[in-house]
Order: structure tokens, then C-alpha cells, then sequence
């Protein structure tokens, strides 16, 4: 095969891919969004797997594929697979599936798997394995993403086992009572050049009150 030839079969194949990925950022969501508690309480089930009992293979979970959401925030369609192979999803339809019940809002790509694909301007986030073992985490995560403004503490729980949800709500997290605090030197010399901070104008008090708050935690 001749180098020519070669390099006008990659070309090819990149116009493909661009125009794939074209195709589906075209789909995907951005702007504001601000999740209803149900639509909050489906995406957390989206991303913990829950799907029907009847399929998986046993210790193997079900694995979220991509989760659609109306503009308005109100409704949402999310598909998963029980398998060990996965395909991707096919995002167009999913998103047809999503409007069948959205009453006249849009819907859009949200999240890929467990990727955040829905651009509002913040930080994008990926919600890993790890923080599944705390739905509280996982919760603040989307919420600091801004997609929810409502109090996560109220949303239901998680089964981590089965992705479903249980009747009791999302946990506080345990708050220690009059906790002491070793003051080391090098927490000493941290409190007093921030104090100087403040002293000479540099940082306002509010910023003060923050920055040693976290230095004492």
C-alpha cells in the first residue's frame, strides 16, 4: 500500500470521528440545569446501577451507559447494561425515548457512564467507584456541581447492593462534639501570618474566617 493511499484512508476515518463527535455534541446538554428531587433521586439510582433484578450476572453489577434529562429538569430516561461487554449507547435515541415523556422540555445527554457530560460552566466531574460507597458524597458532588439546589438530606437512600431506593433518607454526616484541637507549632505559625493577612488588609474578614476554619480542620 502506497503512503499516499495510506494517509487518505487516515484522513478518512478522522472526518469520521469528528463528525461523530460533532453529531454528539449536539446532544449533549449545557446551560443551567436544576434537577427536580425525583430527577435527583433517578440519577442517583442511574449512577449506582439499579436496573431490573431479573438480569446481571450475578456478583457483576449492572453498569450505567448514559442518563438523559429534560431542559426543565423534571424528568429523565437512563439506560444500563447487565453485561460484562458493553456497546455505547445510542445517545439520538435515548434522547427520543427521554421526550416520549418530558411534555414538550428537551432532553439532553447528562452523563456518559458515570461521566458528567452536561456542560453548565462549572467544574466537570466523574463520580468513581470509590465515592459510590457514600451516597452522601456522591450527592454533594452533583449538588456542588450545581446541579441541585434542594437538601440532599432529604433525597432518599441508596441500596448500595442494588441501586435502588430505600425508605430512609441520605445521612448527615456524624458531627463530633466539642472535638479538641492539638495546637502544634506549625498550626500556630499558620494561624498567625493569616492573622497578619488580616491585619494589613490583604484578606477580608469573611475570607479570614474561612481560610482558618480550614486550617483548624
Amino acid at each position: 500500500m502506497s503512503y499516499k493511499k495510506l494517509l487518505t484512508i487516515i484522513l478518512f476515518f478522522t472526518q469520521i470521528i469528528t463528525y461523530s463527535n460533532i453529531a454528539y455534541a449536539g446532544v449533549w446538554g449545557k446551560g443551567e440545569l436544576k434537577l427536580s428531587k425525583g430527577t435527583m433521586e433517578h440519577l442517583m439510582m442511574y449512577l449506582y446501577g439499579a436496573g431490573s433484578p431479573d438480569y446481571g450476572y450475578g456478583k457483576y453489577k449492572n453498569k450505567p451507559t448514559i442518563f438523559v434529562v429534560s431542559k426543565d429538569g423534571n424528568w429523565s430516561f437512563y439506560q444500563y447494561c447487565p453485561h460484562t461487554q458493553c456497546l455505547d449507547a445510542d445517545q439520538p435515541r435515548a434522547i427520543k425515548l427521554c421526550e416520549k415523556g418530558s411534555r414538550g422540555s428537551p432532553c439532553y445527554v447528562m452523563a456518559l457512564k458515570r461521566r458528567i457530560v452536561w456542560k453548565n460552566g462549572n467544574k466537570k466531574i466523574r463520580i468513581k467507584k470509590s465515592l459510590l460507597k457514600n451516597p452522601t458524597n456522591v450527592a454533594l458532588a452533583i449538588k456542588e456541581a450545581g446541579f441541585y439546589d434542594g437538601d440532599i438530606y432529604k433525597l432518599a437512600g441508596i441500596d448500595y447492593k442494588t441501586g435502588q431506593l430505600i425508605d430512609e433518607t441520605i445521612k448527615k454526616p456524624k458531627k463530633v462534639e466539642n472535638e479538641e484541637i492539638e495546637l502544634t507549632d506549625d498550626l500556630i505559625s499558620q494561624l498567625k501570618k493569616l492573622k497578619k493577612l488580616l491585619d494589613e488588609g490583604v484578606i477580608t474578614e469573611d475570607e479570614f474566617s474561612k481560610l482558618k476554619k480550614k486550617i483548624l480542620n
